[in-house]
């Protein structure tokens, strides 16, 4: 089946629900996703990255087996990409018969569209389609954040600079974590470059909480949903970027 495609910002009534939303937490990444599955997750953790969730992911008022998903596109519209819940779109086969959440499935199908119609993604993502299964695959988390709910990130830490790892920003990290200590609302992603934290390079992970006090850092992997806590001096030696929010951010 295809996935339809609407230009028109229209609104629904039917928008996922709390219990939806908490379900990002359990989900297990499968593809190349780790951009779109933690941005998911962390956004569930503040009240307004919640209320955008539901204002951009709604089952069809009309058609409860279509789940219908909004993206903001290049020139600033917002777009309808409708997904079918109870077939596979053409394409996606192997999407639909690994990721068992309906929610994260629809979203990787209309982010994959929105790629092969704007091929908005940096092109050192793009790069690497040809070798991927789907376009979804291989992103940045600013990308995706930017087009799900059209306010740019404003934590933007080194994710698209030529640092191997945060040590050499060490000042602005430690400003960020100690705003996150008395800031518990937000919506934070770090990520790996060619370092590793479990063998996996270009990896993003959830970031999940900092505790000052005992000098660590908390950040959750989608690949098994593993929690891992480590020294800050650790975090900063092996991450390369963060990006994300917080609360007050995405208040609209």
């Amino acid at each position: 089946m295809k996935c339809s495609l609407n230009l028109y910002n229209i609104g629904f009534k039917s928008a996922i629900t709390d219990k939806e939303i908490d379900g990002f937490s359990s989900a297990q990444q499968h593809f190349s996703d780790c951009y779109i599955m933690t941005t998911l997750e962390t956004l569930s953790h503040t009240k307004n990255g919640r209320k955008i969730l539901k204002e951009h992911i709604q089952h069809d008022d009309y058609n409860k087996s279509m789940i219908n998903c909004y993206l903001y596109a290049p020139d600033g519209f917002r777009e309808k990409y409708q997904i079918p819940t109870d077939t596979a779109v053409k394409g996606y086969e192997k999407l639909y018969k690994a990721q068992d959440n309906e929610i994260i499935r629809s979203i990787d199908v209309s982010v994959g569209e929105y790629e092969k119609r704007y091929k908005a993604k940096p092109w050192i993502c793009r790069f690497t389609d040809d070798f991927k299964t789907y376009t979804f695959e291989n992103s940045i988390p600013s990308h995706f954040m930017t087009i799900l709910t059209g306010i740019e990130p404003t934590v933007n830490i080194a994710e698209m600079d030529f640092n191997v790892d945060l040590s050499s920003k060490r000042n602005e990290v430690m400003e960020l974590f100690k705003r996150m200590q008395t800031d518990k609302e937000h919506s934070l992603v770090i990520g790996t470059g060619l370092k590793m934290l479990d063998g996996r390079t270009w990896h993003v992970y959830v970031l999940e909480d900092v505790d000052l006090d005992n000098n660590t850092v908390t950040v959750k992997n989608k690949r098994g949903n593993i929690i891992k806590t480590m020294s800050i001096d650790s975090a900063l030696n092996t991450f390369k970027f963060i990006v994300g929010y917080f609360n007050k951010d995405l208040e609209n």
